[in-house]
Parts: C-alpha cells; sequence; structure tokens
C-alpha cells in the first residue's frame, strides 16, 4: 500500500508538470530565485525581499542562474510533496501502526488539495513538508517520554518558519496539545528549548533581511500584510478548501472521533495541529487557498485510522461489507478529480489552484516581437508579474491601488491612465480573461482605453475552443497622432519614448542569505541528531492506549 501511494503519487505530481505556464505567485518566487542567484533577466525587475521568508527560493536558486525556465522549480516542489507522503506513513506508523500510516499516506497521495499545489512553485509544500516532520517528532515525544524531541519538532517547526512565515502558528497547536497531556511538561527545560529554537529560527528570515540590505522592503510588506482587506466570505475554507480536501474523507475523520470514544492523546495531538490553523485563518481577513496544507497530513491520519481499525473488527459481514464500499468511495472521491486535474489543468479561478490561461505563451511572444524598452500597460498585476518573467518587458497594473496601505509594495501605482497613454508612456494595453473576470471593473476600463487610443490588436492567444484568453493592443499617444499626418519621423520618436519613473530594484547582499539560511538549516539538523540516536530501539506499546 505504501508503494502504491508513493509510486501513484509520483506519478500525479510529476506527469507534465510544464503542461501549463506559471501562474503569478509562481512568477514571483521563480523570479525571486533568479534574483537571489543574480540572473540579469530577473535582478531589474523582481525584488529577493518580498513578502515571505527565502528557504525555498534559496533551495530553487541554482535552477534559476541563466535564461529564463519555468518548470525547473515545480519539480522541487513535486519532490516535496511527494517527501510528505512518506513522512505521513511515518507518522500513522509512530501513532498507531504500519497500516494507519500506509492508508494515512495513500490518501495524502490522491488528494487533490496536496497533488494541486503540490505542482506548483509555492511556498506551502515545503512548509507541510517540515511541519510534517515536527508533528512527527512530537508525537516521538509523547510516545517515548524523550523530552529531545521537543527540541526537534521546534527545529523542524522553525525550518516550516522559514519556508512560509505563517507555519508558526503551529507552535500555537503545540503548546495547546502540552496544556493537555501535560506530563510532557516534565522536566520543563525541553519544551522551552524547542519553543525557543523554533522562535529563534523564524527570526532568522528578519535578521537576516536586516543584515543583507532588505529591512525596508520587509518592513513595507509587513504594513501591507496587516492590513490587506478580506478577499474571500467567511466560508470559504468550509467550502471551497474543504471540497477539494475530500468532503467523504473529513467525514470519515469527524465520524471516527464522534464514535471512537475516550480520545486518547494521539487523537489530542493531530486535532491541536488542526484546529488552531483553522480558528487562525478563520478570524484573519485573508484567506489562502493553500493555507491550509499542513493540517492535511492530520486530517488524513485521522481518516486512516477509522479505516484501519473498522473493517477487521467489524461484524457481521455486511458490517465489513459496508465499510469496505467507504473506504472505496473515499479513495475514488478523491483520486477521481485529482487525475481530471492532472490530465486537463486548471488555468484559472483562485489564488494558488492552478496556471494563469496564455500567460507563458503572451510572455514568449512579446519577448520576441516587442521592442526591449515596450513598456504594457494589463488590468492587474498577476498578468503584469507574467509578462515581466518570461519577457523581461516592464508592465504595470490598472488595478494596483494608490494607497500605500493597500498594495503589495513590489506594485507601482500607474496614477492617471488616460495620462500616462497620452504622454507615451505605455505603448501596449493588455487585456486576459483571467484578470477580467476577477476585476469586471478594471478589465472594462483597460478596454475603454484601448478604443480610445485607437488601439490595435497585435497578437490573440486562444483556448482550444477558439475563446479569446490574452489580448495585445498597440496605442497611440495623443500627440503622436497629432504630429503624425505633418512629421512621422517625429510621432515616430514621440511613440517610443517612455517614462522611466519606475524605481530602481534595490536587491540584498546574496551571500548573507545564503549562510544564513545554511546555518538554521544545520542547526535544525542538529537538533533532529541530538534526539535520534536509539530511538529505533525503544520497544513501543501498539495499542491505543499505550505509552
Amino acid at each position: 500500500m505504501l508503494a502504491a501511494a508513493l509510486a501513484g503519487g509520483g506519478a500525479l505530481r510529476f506527469v507534465n508538470l510544464g503542461g501549463v505556464g506559471l501562474n503569478s505567485d509562481e512568477a514571483v518566487y521563480a523570479a525571486q530565485s533568479g534574483s537571489l542567484a543574480r540572473n540579469p533577466h530577473f535582478t531589474s525587475m523582481f525584488p529577493v525581499v518580498r513578502a515571505h521568508p527565502l528557504l525555498m527560493q534559496a533551495v530553487l536558486s541554482m535552477f534559476y542562474r541563466h535564461g529564463v525556465p519555468d518548470s525547473a522549480g515545480r519539480y522541487v516542489a513535486a519532490a516535496f510533496g511527494l517527501a510528505t507522503i512518506a513522512l505521513v506513513y511515518v507518522l500513522g506508523r509512530v501513532l498507531y501502526d504500519g497500516r494507519v500510516g500506509a492508508i494515512g499516506a495513500l490518501l495524502v497521495a490522491v488528494m487533490p488539495y496536496h497533488v494541486a499545489i503540490s505542482r506548483q512553485i509555492l511556498l506551502d509544500g515545503p512548509m507541510t513538508f517540515f511541519a510534517t516532520a515536527s508533528l512527527i517528532c512530537l508525537a516521538l515525544a509523547a510516545r517515548t517520554g524523550g523530552g529531545r524531541w521537543l527540541v526537534a519538532a521546534g527545529g523542524c517547526l522553525g525550518l516550516a518558519a522559514l519556508s512560509k512565515e505563517t507555519a508558526i502558528i503551529l507552535l500555537g497547536s503545540a503548546f495547546v496539545f502540552l496544556s493537555v497531556a501535560n506530563r510532557m511538561w516534565r522536566p520543563v527545560r525541553f519544551p522551552l528549548f524547542g519553543a525557543v529554537l523554533a522562535i529563534l529560527l523564524a527570526l532568522t528570515y528578519p535578521l537576516l533581511t536586516a543584515v543583507a540590505g532588505g529591512s525596508r522592503s520587509g518592513q513595507s510588506y509587513l504594513v501591507w500584510q496587516l492590513s490587506r482587506t478580506p478577499n474571500h466570505s467567511f466560508a470559504f475554507y468550509l467550502t471551497s478548501v474543504t471540497a477539494s480536501i475530500g468532503y467523504v474523507l473529513v467525514a470519515v475523520a469527524a465520524l471516527g472521533l464522534l464514535l471512537r470514544r475516550p480520545l486518547t492523546w494521539r487523537e489530542t495531538l493531530l486535532l491541536s495541529w488542526i484546529v488552531v490553523p483553522v480558528l487562525f485563518f478563520e478570524v484573519w481577513p485573508v484567506k489562502g487557498f493553500s493555507y491550509l496544507l499542513a493540517c492535511v497530513p492530520a486530517v488524513a491520519v485521522l481518516a486512516a485510522r477509522v479505516l484501519a481499525r473498522a473493517l477487521p473488527t467489524t461484524r457481521p459481514i455486511v458490517g465489513r461489507l459496508v465499510v469496505l464500499a467507504v473506504s472505496v468511495a473515499c479513495l475514488l472521491s478523491l483520486l477521481v478529480p485529482a487525475v481530471r486535474g492532472v490530465i486537463r489543468q486548471p488555468t484559472a479561478g483562485l489564488a494558488g489552484a492552478g496556471g494563469t490561461p496564455g500567460g507563458r505563451e503572451t510572455g514568449r511572444w512579446i519577448a520576441v516581437n516587442l521592442p526591449a524598452d515596450a513598456r504594457l500597460l494589463t488590468i492587474g498585476p498577476s498578468m503584469a508579474n507574467l509578462i515581466e518573467y518570461y519577457s523581461g518587458r516592464a508592465a504595470n497594473g490598472l488595478s494596483v491601488s494608490p494607497n500605500p496601505l493597500h498594495r503589495n509594495p513590489s506594485y507601482q501605482p500607474v496614477g492617471n491612465a488616460d495620462a500616462a497613454l497620452r504622454s507615451g508612456r505605455f505603448q501596449y494595453v493588455v487585456w486576459d480573461v483571467y484578470s477580467a473576470g476577477r476585476s469586471p471593473t478594471f478589465g472594462d476600463r483597460a478596454l475603454t482605453l484601448e478604443r480610445r487610443f485607437a488601439g490595435r490588436p497585435v497578437h490573440v492567444e486562444r483556448d482550444g475552443g477558439g475563446r479569446k484568453l490574452v489580448v495585445v493592443y498597440r496605442v497611440i499617444a495623443t500627440a503622436a497622432r497629432r504630429a503624425a499626418s505633418a512629421h512621422p519621423v517625429r510621432a515616430a520618436s514621440i511613440t517610443a519614448s517612455r517614462s522611466t519613473d519606475s524605481p530602481a530594484v534595490r536587491q540584498p547582499n546574496s551571500v548573507v542569505i545564503y549562510v544564513g539560511y545554511g546555518a538554521a538549516v544545520l542547526l535544525a539538523l542538529a537538533s533532529l541528531a541530538w534526539a535520534a540516536p536509539g530511538w529505533h530501539r525503544r520497544r513501543f506499546q501498539t495499542s491505543e492506549g499505550g505509552q
């Protein structure tokens, strides 16, 4: 079963990874890696220091030193996803037995939520890998009584926070569990050392940012993150994310908790790992599709516990058939949408759920056909990121807010778009169906500007059904049109001129970042090595009530 989970999970994560171009988030993380590696294609437009830590980007940077690769980082993300499946098996085996571990690994392997995110260059996949390792360390500490495992759990949690800072919330999950299993506070130095190590590693991010020369950018991103307006309804996680995790899977896990009483420390640990981040992100105004990925291993093990225990103990034969039918339904409810998502990869919808339609193709066309100093006006920053990533041409989004508190510090507002087009600051307007669907007002505004300035389509990207995905319009500045009849040469020079008001990107010291993050990884590995000797020789009881 474990072999099937690894083989099937690997196929779902690695097959046809380059079939769809990058989305905006992927382009940003990949470009950060390129800027960190001093790739000249990215350094002038994409700052290294943005909203998140740089552990994943430092790992990816070796693949983005030259050229404009896109899918290379997806293979690294998929490898983290496959390794997480193996860790889920270890988690289930440590908490219960090998059967629970294998079923849990199989459930994660075919889960659409984990498959979709593991196939993208996102930070949540590596974060979930390290968070699952931390959860295993907590389980070993509770099972063996070895306090050193609490320190190791802190080290792994610190690496999770260096992958994505939101993982530090799981420190609250750990303390909720420790407050219930209060026997683990003796001796008190181990849980305290573990918490200090997790916080110390998490602080590596702002400290290195300051030392490397990017503290001002980091502060700007922090203010922006804290002041962002809500982007989804209160029921977003219950509807969209739970559907991707699997309603049947979640129902099986919940039913097992309700029917199998009393709960042991094992279920308490898994519930703590789920409840704290769910409550936090439910209260947090900004909701992201990938934010709850770290909860997936715990949910899968809870469901696997029910399926593994129910089948051999159910009497009579009708009961066994019912349990078997539920198990097959649970597996198929995950496998079918996961396979469908790989065969027909999503290209629109939620941020982080798939690629952006036509973005890669349009960016590569622009790189070949437009002048190096061409400047483009897009509906929003998502398409602007893709154009800058693939073509190296400057692009700005209409929907970027002029209020510094309500925009990503990396994006520059256009201000008066009419004046910018009239003066020749922008020579092209780009309309795309993805951005227009998310921001209809600015989509209509882009089309209005295109008509006002005599836009002429120079490139159209379509899907297989002939629907327009992206249209690039060539626009003519008002001053150029007035001079066109009398002075054609002068008109051409006016049209070609553009403003260079975008601030230069200041890149931090890459050596400091590499050395700092490398030292953090070594410190976390040292805590694991300190805890690990002899753990496999301990004799464990495998019953749910055993210590």
